[in-house]
C-alpha cells in the first residue's frame, strides 16, 4: 500500500458536531479545511431522538449529523476516511498519520469524541505505545520483519491486516478475541495454512515489556500463558488518549484533553473540541466548542 502525503491548513481529527462545526468554520473563511473521519462513529450516528438542539422541535440525530456534514462541504471544507495512528504536533507545521496518509498542516483541532476509558485497554497497552504496540500494520509492520507478532481484533479488516503482517514476513500469533465472525472464515483458514497461528477463544490479558513489548499473556478456557512477541498490532477502535498523550498534550484520568476557555491545548497551534474534552457532553455545546476552536485556529495561522 502506498502511503499519501496530504497538506492542509487546518486539520480536524474527527467528524462528529464539533469537527464538522470546525470545517464548516475553517473553510468558510477561505482556508483548506481536511475533516478525517475515523472508524469509531459520532454518537449522532446511533438512532435517537434531540428536543434539545435550537431550532429543532425535534430532529433525528442521524439527520442532524447529516445537516452538519452537507453544510460542511458546501463550504468546501473535505472529509476522508481514516484512523489517526500517530501525531507529531510540537512541530511547525505538524503532522498526523493514518494507515494511508501522511497529513501535514498549520493547526489540528482534535475532536475525536468521548475518550476510551483505560479500563477497555489491554493492561500494558497504553505504556507500550511505540515500543511495539501498534496501530497499523502498514506504518510499522516492516520494522518487525522476521520476528514473532501478535495481533488482536476479529473484524474482516483484522483479517486483512494479519495478512499484510504476514506478507511483510512477520510471524504472527492472531488473537481474535471473539469466537466466530472473520476469524472462522475461509481467509482465516487461508492464513492458517500459510503459518499464522490462531488461538481462537482466547484472549490477551496483557501486554508484557519495560520499554519495549516482550511478550503477552494468552488467557484461554484450558488456562494462560506468556507467548513472546516483539510487538503487538491492535486492530480496533483507536483510545486515542494514549496518542495525545504520546504526543506532549496534557489529559486527565478520564482521557480527556485539557483545554482552556478558547480551546486552546497545551501545545501552541493544537486545540480540541467536544467530548473529548468532557465538558458539557451535549450536542450543542460540542458545536460551539467546534466553533471556538476554529476561530481561534484561524488567529493561530494568522500570526
Amino acid at each position: 500500500m502506498t502511503i499519501q502525503s496530504l497538506k492542509t491548513d487546518v486539520l480536524i481529527v474527527g467528524a462528529g458536531p464539533a469537527g464538522l462545526t470546525a470545517g464548516l468554520y475553517i473553510a468558510r473563511a477561505g482556508k483548506k479545511a481536511l475533516v478525517l473521519e475515523g472508524r469509531g462513529p459520532s454518537r449522532l450516528a446511533i438512532p435517537y431522538a434531540l428536543e434539545n438542539y435550537p431550532g429543532f422541535p425535534s430532529i433525528q440525530s442521524a439527520e442532524l449529523l447529516a445537516l452538519f456534514r452537507k453544510q460542511a462541504l458546501s463550504f468546501g471544507a473535505e472529509i476522508v476516511s481514516g484512523d489517526a495512528v500517530a501525531f507529531m504536533l510540537d512541530s511547525d507545521p505538524k503532522y498526523v498519520t493514518t494507515k494511508e496518509a501522511v497529513v501535514e498542516a498549520g493547526a489540528v483541532i482534535l475532536a475525536t469524541g468521548k475518550p476510551v476509558p483505560k479500563e477497555r485497554m489491554i493492561p500494558g497497552e497504553d505504556r507500550l505505545i511505540g515500543q511495539g504496540v501498534s496501530y497499523c500494520a502498514t506504518c510499522d509492520g516492516p520494522l518487525f520483519r522476521g520476528a514473532t507478532v501478535a495481533a488482536v481484533g476479529h473484524s474482516d479488516e483484522a483479517v486483512e491486516d494479519v495478512h499484510a503482517l504476514l506478507a511483510m514476513g512477520c510471524r504472527v500469533v492472531w488473537v481474535p478475541g471473539k469466537s466466530g465472525g472473520a476469524a472462522d472464515g475461509p481467509k482465516a483458514l487461508a492464513l492458517e495454512e500459510k503459518g499464522v497461528v490462531v488461538r481462537r477463544g482466547a484472549k490477551i490479558g496483557e501486554i508484557r515489556g519495560e520499554g519495549r513489548v516482550t511478550g503477552v499473556v494468552v488467557e484461554a478456557p484450558s488456562g494462560s500463558e506468556v507467548v513472546p512477541v516483539s510487538a503487538v498490532f491492535i486492530f480496533r477502535e483507536i483510545p486515542a488518549g494514549p496518542l495525545f498523550e504520546k504526543a506532549g498534550l496534557k489529559i486527565d484520568a478520564k482521557q480527556c484533553v485539557a483545554v482552556d476557555r478558547f480551546q486552546r491545548t497545551n501545545i501552541p497551534g493544537v486545540f480540541a473540541a467536544g467530548d473529548i474534552t468532557c465538558g458539557g457532553l451535549q450536542v450543542v455545546a460540542a458545536a460551539g466548542e467546534g466553533c471556538v476552536a476554529a476561530l481561534q485556529a484561524l488567529l493561530f495561522l494568522r500570526k
